[in-house]
């Protein structure tokens, strides 16, 4: 009985142009060389129509071939890439001094971030700093509101040489990139909004405390504000489980000028340079269900301008402020935290600590509690 001929499965690659080129062909254990040909190809053959023996003896060789993102991808393959990633990303930040058991200085402060595809597309977005090709790129809208009052928000009266009441509430876009291979992250934002009683600082703090602080009479007066936000980080260090960057800082406007630089530092399990809740990147499409880690960060703030301490540029008659000669130029502040994320959603609890900002001032803590999620 004669047994059917079976055809191996071949990929045969388009043909090309070239010039004088040699061709080696083997066949039948015979080696033709130097041959021109106007056109070339290739044909790929499985192991077993050239091999005489079982797959069973075959050697495998040791290899590690895992996807790592292309730098010139763009959002929509980047999607395709990491299929459990979603551009619309929900952030919540609470901040408060009650968390160290204090009530004084920055005693409490909100910041919502919602990131959204289309927001990218926005004149404002233009302007904000960022990679032209990111490997991971958001952008989005972000609300934030701070309150800030004296070591005693109950005294009667104006507390001189101690911090002035002040709040302030400002609406704003903000871009983050991320390029994984060059471990770089890039966070700008530009905020815009108001500095005083129309902030409502006042009336947040009076509905959570149980005795009135009677302070807010004195705060400081109404004062537009614009100010321009630039993060970036660059990894010294990177493995799944022990991450070591160097971080710069700027803000530029109305709020607040300073720039600073520092050094941050994670271990734990987690996907390099990302924070967030991605389940698949950089050399491993293994979905990460659990990601967590333990950070601590140390920055050193050079400060030109605060306008929570100095008032606003566009209004200067608040009833009390500090001087210029009385605010710190160089303020250091610390934070360690943990962070845990679990497919799309996360949490991370933080603490800070900071130098006194003013003459006189004080050393303080506040405490951090940030949660994220993907839609």
């Amino acid at each position: 009985m004669q047994l059917p001929v079976v055809i191996p499965h071949e990929t045969v690659e388009p043909a090309k142009p070239i010039a004088k080129k040699e061709l080696d062909v083997v066949f039948s254990g015979q080696t033709t060389l130097e041959k021109d040909f106007q056109y070339e190809t290739s044909v790929q053959q499985t192991v077993g129509e050239f091999v005489s023996a079982p797959m069973s003896a075959v050697e495998p060789r040791n290899t590690n071939v895992g996807y790592q993102p292309d730098a010139n991808l763009n959002d929509r393959q980047i999607m395709e890439h990491f299929p459990d990633f979603s551009p619309v990303t929900l952030r919540i930040v609470f901040d408060n001094d009650i968390f160290d058991n204090t009530d004084y200085y920055y005693t409490n402060g909100v910041r919502i971030e919602l990131a959204l595809p289309f927001t990218d597309r926005s004149p404002i977005n233009k302007i904000l700093a960022g990679f032209k090709t990111p490997d991971v790129g958001l952008s989005g809208f972000a609300i934030t509101q701070n309150i800030y009052t004296p070591i005693n928000p109950e005294a009667i009266g104006i507390e001189y040489g101690d911090r002035p009441f002040a709040g302030y509430l400002t609406l704003g876009q903000f871009r983050e990139n991320y390029l994984f291979q060059r471990r770089l992250y890039i966070k700008s934002a530009i905020d815009l909004g108001i500095l005083g009683p129309a902030s409502l600082g006042g009336r947040v703090q009076s509905s959570v405390h149980y005795l009135e602080p009677t302070g807010w009479a004195y705060q400081i007066q109404n004062s537009f504000i614009i100010n321009y936000y630039f993060h970036i980080e660059k990894g010294l260090y990177s493995s799944p489980n022990l991450e070591v960057n160097v971080l710069g800082e700027a803000n530029a406007g109305t709020l607040y000028d300073k720039i600073g630089g520092g050094i941050s530092f994670r271990t734990g399990s987690f996907m390099q340079v990302y924070r967030g809740p991605l389940t698949a990147c950089c050399g491993n499409t293994k979905k990460r269900e659990w990601q967590y880690w333990f950070f601590m960060s140390g920055v050193t703030d050079f400060v030109g301008w605060d306008a929570t301490l100095q008032g606003g540029l566009f209004n200067q008659k608040s009833p009390y402020v500090l001087a210029s000669s009385e605010i710190s130029r160089i303020v250091f502040r610390a934070s360690a935290g943990v962070a845990v994320y679990y497919h799309r959603f996360g949490m991370e609890l933080e603490n800070f600590y900071l130098t006194p900002e003013f003459e006189g001032g004080r050393s303080f803590m506040y405490g951090r509690i940030k949660l994220v999620a993907n839609f």
